[in-house]
């Protein structure tokens, strides 16, 4: 049975599909065989960034397959050692099925407080609806330059008992390599490939408590 990462959030842009392709390409680095289920089947914003991917021939090779429910990318969860879903905005009753049958909720987020509070407010609704607060963690995404504004949004998750997994900033090296069919650890720039990457070792090891739990 695959490990499950549920990437949701009731906004659209946030960063669900930035977040989902940054945690495939690094567990597929690592020899997992790895699904982004893209449930945004409108958009379907993982789906066109593989086939950029595709057609650039960049490895390591990540499978992205759009679905309209959770239930039919579970029928594929026997062929992969990972199954990321990168959650649909507005889709309240699929982000609760994520949700539950993941091993760990992501919620990128921005650091503003229009996106903060409705972010909060999905967390609380996930845990009311009996999703486990400990699997429940946040990534901000396309910070700016303000640390005030980054530690006020840290502090903000935290007095809402919820854990952070880092924060990503708006830089265009990152735009540029998502164009490519690349993800956020395969800039032109060390420094921006090291701070996404510390996200995904955080996600590792918050897998591997769940596992050891």
């Amino acid at each position: 049975m695959a490990t499950k990462i549920g990437v949701v959030s009731q906004k659209g842009g946030v960063g669900k599909s930035t977040v989902s392709r940054l945690l495939a390409v690094e567990f597929a680095r690592n020899e997992w065989d790895v699904l982004i289920a893209d449930t945004d089947t409108v958009q379907a914003t993982s789906s066109r960034w593989n086939d950029r991917r595709l057609k650039n021939d960049i490895k390591p090779v990540v499978d992205v397959a759009t679905f309209n429910s959770v239930e039919r990318a579970l029928k594929n969860e026997n062929n992969y050692d990972l199954v990321i879903f990168d959650g649909s905005p507005h889709a309240t009753s699929m982000t609760l099925s994520i949700a539950r049958i993941a091993d760990l909720v992501i919620i990128p987020t921005g650091v503003t407080v229009d996106d903060l509070q409705p972010s909060v407010i999905l967390a609380n609704e996930l845990k009311r609806q009996g999703v486990d607060r400990n699997k429940i963690m946040f990534v901000f995404n396309r910070v700016a330059l303000s640390q005030a504004e980054l530690r006020e949004a840290y502090e903000l998750i935290e007095n809402s008992f919820y854990a952070c997994l880092g924060d990503i900033p708006e830089k265009t090296g990152y735009h540029r390599a998502l164009d490519a069919g690349m993800s956020l650890t395969e800039t032109g720039y060390p420094s921006l490939n090291e701070r996404a990457d510390a996200v995904v070792a955080k996600v590792a090891d918050r897998l591997s408590l769940a596992e050891a739990a």
